[in-house]
């Protein structure tokens, strides 16, 4: 928050040298009435012919806006101008804007509440608005300086968020540039890509299990049929028996080439293993299993 505390130094000071313009203006008539501002009417006239020469760009407006603001004394200017500044520092997410906006509603606020006053209004020739209008003015400029202040707050915890994020970012890829990366012992691919073939040949030890035993029931069934009365249900235990030899042999075939190739791919790796030395050694058990459901294959090892 010091770049909005500072900011704000910076508009004090052109706020306090724009609010003496004003004052000067107010107790001297004369320089009012030289100016042609002296009246709502004349004054409005004077703010539709500065709008219609305003520059597109919203930096250039403002400007214009504050510097005949400055010249006329006329808060409808000045609050015009923080309006514009306003908008464009919430698009252009800049702070600076915001807090000029603030000082703009600032000084467009003090001339509203001392026009408001009857005794200011009637003491003077000055009047760029009316009196109703000047009370209204300044609780509107009041507003828009509340809103600009807190929009300078927000950009600068957005810019403060964004910092500490590229912060944080750099510290971790420092972090993770120190870090040194684990090369992969002697023989891990090899012995990796065997365990999951052994997986593999594991899968077709179940398939031909299930195949097995689906075999065996339906032949068990099939034998206490009573015939010719159950002959529908033995022609359905035959496909089932069909569709279990099937399965029987898939499974043989799977186990066959997985344990094949795993075991092959094991024992070259291990052997690579081996060749790098003591600590590099790594090994894999692997064991059977049967039971009336079917049969498997697990796997143990360190890699």
């Amino acid at each position: 928050m010091g770049e909005i505390r500072r900011g704000r130094i910076i508009h004090g000071v052109r706020t306090t040298r724009q609010l003496a313009i004003v004052l000067a203006l107010v107790m001297t008539p004369s320089a009012a009435l030289a100016k042609g501002g002296h009246s709502p009417e004349d004054a409005a006239a004077q703010r539709e012919q500065i709008e219609a020469g305003l520059a597109q760009d919203p930096r250039a407006a403002v400007a214009a806006l504050r510097d005949a603001g400055e010249e006329l004394g006329d808060p409808e200017l000045f609050l015009l101008a923080a309006t514009r500044a306003r908008d464009e520092a919430r698009s252009s997410r800049d702070p600076e804007l915001a807090l000029e906006a603030e000082s703009l509603a600032l000084v467009a606020q003090d001339i509203g509440s001392y026009l408001s006053d009857d005794d200011n209004y009637s003491a003077t020739d000055w009047r760029p608005v009316t009196r109703d209008r000047a009370a209204d003015l300044a609780g509107e400029a009041g507003s828009l300086a509340t809103q600009a202040h807190e929009l300078a707050e927000e950009i600068e915890a957005e810019r403060a968020a964004a910092a500490a994020a590229a912060e944080r970012a750099r510290l971790e890829s420092l972090a993770n540039a120190d870090k040194p990366k684990r090369e992969l012992k002697p023989g891990t691919g090899l012995i990796a890509g065997g365990s999951v073939a052994l997986a593999v040949g594991a899968s077709g030890i179940g398939l031909l299990g299930a195949g097995i035993a689906m075999g065996q029931a339906n032949q068990r069934e099939a034998e206490s049929l009573s015939l010719p009365a159950e002959l529908a249900r033995l022609e359905e235990l035959d496909r089932k028996g069909a569709t279990a030899n099937t399965l029987a042999y898939v499974g043989g075939a799977v186990a066959a080439v997985g344990v094949g190739v795993g075991v092959a791919l094991i024992v070259v790796g291990v052997k690579k293993r081996k060749a790098a030395g003591p600590q590099e050694q790594a090994h894999v058990h692997m064991s059977g299993w049967f039971d009336h459901n079917g049969g498997g294959l697990a796997l143990q090892g360190r890699f």
